[in-house]
């Protein structure tokens, strides 16, 4: 079929395959990529050179001024939304440059995602599938999204929010579900983003967009985009700081997260590798708790008893657990000042029991304010904009003053960024604004009636 095309649907090809290759690609690559004759193909690049649309050096192709001239008016046109969208949404300029990401990857450019069918219509129909209602942080997540949803409420018609409980034949049938009641576009944090990949599939399929959440680093897995933050940064960040304040000597613990969470994986994944460069430091015992408080705090609490005082320090990849894990010292008969230092921020109870009990703590914040960075971009594609394939939402390190280490320095104090006045099963780095608690949070935005969160309560335990 390709050698049917006429000359402009060519061309189109090309600028197309020059797009997805970021703006260059070796001349031949291309070709090579729209199945153009030779001939035919470089008679259009001279034409295209011509009008200034590509440049072509010897032996590769990049844009030329004419593009580049329509790029940077783009650029001045999202730059304007953004900054209006900024403007209706009420959170500090802290938390917006928290909320707005490091949109590439750690090694150059992101490739671009071509927009599936353009959506006409000014209001699109939005589904969300989350994986879970375990605990505080996924609170936190679907709070972002709905705040999101309320301020674009004139870009949205619907927002619809499924909760798959862990259970990822669920989840596929839920976003099957969606896609049926004719969503235009869908969030997804996965449970298993393999397990969901046929019903991804089946939405990209369909001209639905597609953007993932928290979970989805398989390439293979088909997706519009996938907003994440650096888990492997939360790992290294926190076990290089705790190998240093124990000058790479000592026993500790690690309290990872859900055994089955991408997150979690590549947290521990990283801290090992820094563990294991330290010959001094021993692991007593790698535990997963399934992020949640109490389980961090039986596992710690029967540590302490078989260990005791051979613990010098307990690595746990989010303060969730890590609130448990402080707990159960204190539970021990550890006085102010014994508590062994300890990783894990994101739960405000975390802060709380670090600084009251002075127990040195350092945190990598997870932020959900990618929920709400997934549905402006989410609402770009709907709109027909090109879209970053992967966008990693920018995390802070958090430390208790004097916590300080030869390379690992805070962005904030814990003492500044715990919130004393609000209760402990705040997620912070939520985006919401300082104001907000997620206990009383109260939301209208379209598809919402009763101005009530699709959240539920967390359980007892969580708090």
């Amino acid at each position: 079929m390709t050698g049917r095309r006429n000359g402009v649907d060519t061309a189109i090809a090309l600028l197309v395959a020059l797009a997805e290759s970021n703006g260059a690609a070796k001349t031949a690559a291309l070709r090579r990529k729209i199945g153009a004759p030779r001939a035919s193909f470089h008679r259009i690049v001279g034409t295209l050179e011509t009008a200034g649309i590509v440049e072509a050096p010897r032996g590769s192709l990049r844009v030329g001024p004419l593009a580049e001239a329509l790029i940077a008016a783009n650029a001045q046109a999202i730059a304007r939304e953004e900054s209006r969208l900024a403007q209706k949404r009420s959170w500090s300029n802290r938390q917006r440059a928290v909320a707005r990401s490091a949109e590439a990857a750690d090694s150059g450019l992101v490739p671009l995602s071509r927009p599936g069918l353009v959506r006409r219509s000014g209001r699109f129909r939005i589904g969300f599938s989350n994986a879970s209602m375990s605990n505080s942080w996924r609170v936190a997540l679907v709070h972002g999204i709905e705040y999101a949803a309320a301020n674009l409420d004139d870009s949205i018609a619907q927002l619809s929010v499924l909760h798959a409980q862990d259970d990822a034949r669920r989840q596929e049938a839920d976003i099957v579900n969606m896609i049926a009641q004719g969503v235009d576009g869908l969030i997804i944090s996965a449970v298993t983003p393999r397990t969901a990949g046929s019903a991804i599939a089946e939405a990209m399929a369909k001209g639905v967009a597609v953007v993932l959440v928290d979970r989805g680093v398989d390439p293979c897995i088909p997706r519009t985009s996938f907003v994440m933050t650096d888990d492997a940064k939360i790992g290294r960040v926190t076990a290089t700081w705790l190998a240093e304040r124990l000058q790479g000597k000592g026993s500790i613990l690690a309290l990872a997260g859900d055994r089955t969470a991408e997150p979690a994986q590549r947290r521990l994944a990283a801290a090992q590798k820094v563990f294991a460069a330290h010959a001094g430091m021993k692991v007593l015992e790698t535990a997963w708790t399934c992020w949640r408080r109490e389980e961090g705090r039986r596992i710690a609490g029967a540590a302490i008893t078989q260990w005791g005082s051979q613990i010098a320090g307990v690595w746990c990849d989010s303060g969730l657990q890590g609130a448990g894990s402080l707990q159960a010292f204190v539970d021990a008969g550890y006085r102010v000042g014994e508590i062994p230092p300890h990783t894990g921020g994101d739960l405000n109870l975390a802060y709380k029991l670090a600084i009251r009990w002075q127990a040195p703590l350092a945190a990598v914040d997870y932020p959900p304010s990618m929920g709400i960075k997934a549905l402006e971009v989410l609402l770009a594609a709907l709109r027909g904009r090109w879209t970053p394939s992967l966008i990693k939402v920018a995390s802070e390190i958090i430390l208790t003053r004097g916590a300080k280490t030869r390379t690992v320095s805070p962005d904030h104090w814990a003492e500044d960024h715990v919130r004393w006045d609000l209760p402990d099963d705040l997620i912070l780095a939520s985006g919401i604004g300082p104001a907000y608690n997620p206990r009383s949070f109260r939301i209208h935005y379209p598809g919402n009636i009763y101005n009530r969160s699709a959240a539920q309560a967390v359980a007892r335990a969580a708090r």
